[in-house]
């Protein structure tokens, strides 16, 4: 996996679904650069019964 880009879409696999803490229940997988790529990921993952999550890296905008 490749972090290097300011934003982007990271997918991650979740391996214990029963961790309290997400940042050890989860594996990173790949970084996609939009979020219809990441749930195209999550979908395949799906039907092959493992859980994934997307988060956005990268700066967000808003406000004035």
């Amino acid at each position: 996996m490749h972090t290097d880009q300011d934003d982007g879409f990271l997918v991650f696999v979740r391996v214990d679904a029963a961790h309290s803490r997400p940042d050890a229940a989860e594996r990173p997988l790949t970084c996609c650069d939009s979020y219809e790529e990441a749930r195209r990921i999550q979908r395949a993952y799906r039907r092959a019964s493992q859980e994934c999550v997307i988060r956005y890296q990268g700066e967000v905008g808003g406000g004035d």
